[in-house]
């Protein structure tokens, strides 16, 4: 059926037939297939290029969730040795490298798989957008569904990588490169081939990880994650695990298989460890296979100490929470609650009166919770983040100085005590724990975190008067 626009509302130019413009494009390939194959490999990276995987190491139809970051073409130090052996000597060779690994890809990926892609534009002289050369190749060349593209803002504007060509000067001025991005794709459907219920039915990973508030931070298409330290991780070109951490949680279920045709040094095994998935991944070199597996374990056994070490969770009756064994975070996590409803449950519990939400107090300025104690006195408390996978609440700069300027513009209106509420709070040493330290006690009374397993008996307190 011909594509055509409709006259009412629309110019001149824009009233006409588009059909045949569509009809130059390859259509995507739409399926019924709900195949889902089991794992024949785990949590393992192999020596090879992944153009060239075979049915034993990754089998057709068992992979969820494709997330890689590919090589750049230029500019990195692994393309010193362009054109010798496994590195492409010219731009079109590398795409077609990439059109090889990412069709091995397309096929383990089970129905409704997603492909999650991280990649840099290329240059100013010219510019090349890898980004749209990428979507072409899953789009029309292997006939993926494009579902989005996410912009990952990696730094501010005095931050950044690329020369300036003319400083101040319009003799040439040049971008500099604050972004990234990630293309992604799905396999003949737009949704997870069977539904939750089936898929426990048949032994099937199925269980949801991602949070009401990280679901609702991950479904925009700007996502700020800082940049990973190359020279932390040992690899060129390393991208945070707090990304494929992200998409892992956004788009698997616990204990889905999650593949890296580039693994590199081990980000995407490292988040697919923390995350309770399996990974699969390969890379040419076999180096860097030594450095991603040593990472990778030390990452489980970072988690298995802190299983050890864990303190009792907090128990929220008033939200159904009972499990006071788990971690607080995956409690929450469980019961799909936000960051302000677990707030709104501790403070009742602790035994305040709730007496307003979202209370206005100046123009553009609100806090989450007006209460009062038991003895009549108005509180407000501002809640500040959410159960996100990345860096929260007051431990992320741009929010604490946020949260630290609606309190200073309330306490120029009102005296009532006034307590910050976050997941997560400022590390105990730095900048941030310094500032929080002055403000306690004048501009703010107290800064609380909410899984701090102290937090309710310190609210307790302040609800009598202590």
């Amino acid at each position: 059926m011909g594509t055509v626009t409709q006259a009412f509302g629309a110019g001149r130019r824009e009233s006409h037939d588009s059909s045949g413009f569509y009809e130059r494009f390859a259509a995507p390939i739409i399926s019924k297939d709900a195949t889902v194959a089991p794992h024949v490999q785990r949590d393992r990276i192999f020596l090879g290029d992944a153009a060239s995987m075979t049915d034993r190491q990754v089998a057709e139809n068992s992979v969820a969730l494709v997330v890689t970051s590919p090589p750049y073409f230029v500019g990195k130090d692994y393309e010193a040795d362009m054109g010798q052996g496994h590195v492409p000597a010219t731009y079109l060779e590398y795409l077609d490298g990439l059109r090889d690994v990412f069709a091995a890809c397309a096929r383990a990926l089970e129905p409704g798989g997603r492909m999650a892609i991280n990649v840099a534009n290329l240059g100013r002289k010219p510019y090349r957008s890898l980004a749209a050369d990428v979507i072409s190749i899953l789009q029309d060349d292997l006939g993926l569904l494009l579902r989005g593209e996410i912009i990952w803002q990696k730094a501010r504007g005095a931050g950044g990588s690329c020369a300036w060509g003319s400083f101040q000067s319009p003799a040439n001025p040049v971008l500099r490169d604050l972004t990234e991005r990630v293309i992604i794709a799905s396999k003949g459907r737009f949704d997870r081939a069977l539904t939750r219920k089936q898929r426990a039915k048949k032994g099937l990973p199925s269980e949801v990880s991602v949070s009401v508030d990280d679901f609702l931070d991950a479904t925009t298409d700007v996502w700020e994650i800082p940049s990973e330290s190359a020279k932390r991780v040992g690899h060129p070109a390393p991208f945070p695990v707090e990304l494929p951490q992200r998409l892992i949680h956004l788009y698997t279920y616990k204990g889905d298989l999650v593949l890296d045709p580039y693994m590199g040094s081990g980000t995407t095994g490292v988040a697919a460890v923390r995350t309770d998935r399996h990974f699969v991944g390969f890379d040419v070199d076999e180096a860097y296979l030594g450095k991603a597996a040593r990472r990778i374990e030390k990452e489980k056994l970072r988690l298995s100490d802190r299983d050890q070490m864990r303190l009792p969770g907090v128990s929220l009756p008033a939200l159904g929470i009972e499990d006071t064994a788990a971690d607080p975070f995956e409690s929450a996590l469980r019961a799909g609650l936000k960051a302000s409803e677990v707030a709104r449950a501790m403070l009742e519990e602790a035994g305040f009166l709730l007496t307003g939400e979202k209370k206005k107090l100046l123009p553009g300025v609100e806090m989450t919770f007006e209460a009062e104690d038991r003895n009549g006195t108005t509180w407000y408390f501002d809640v500040t983040g959410g159960f996100t996978t990345q860096r929260s609440g007051l431990s992320r700069t741009d929010a604490f100085w946020r949260a630290l300027g609606r309190s200073a513009a309330v306490r120029s209106v009102t005296q009532a005590p006034l307590v910050l509420l976050a997941p997560d709070l400022p590390p105990s040493t730095g900048p941030l724990a310094t500032a929080l330290d002055a403000v306690r006690g004048t501009v703010i009374t107290d800064a609380l975190g909410l899984l701090d397993p102290e937090t309710r008996t310190t609210l307790e307190g302040y609800a009598v008067g202590r």
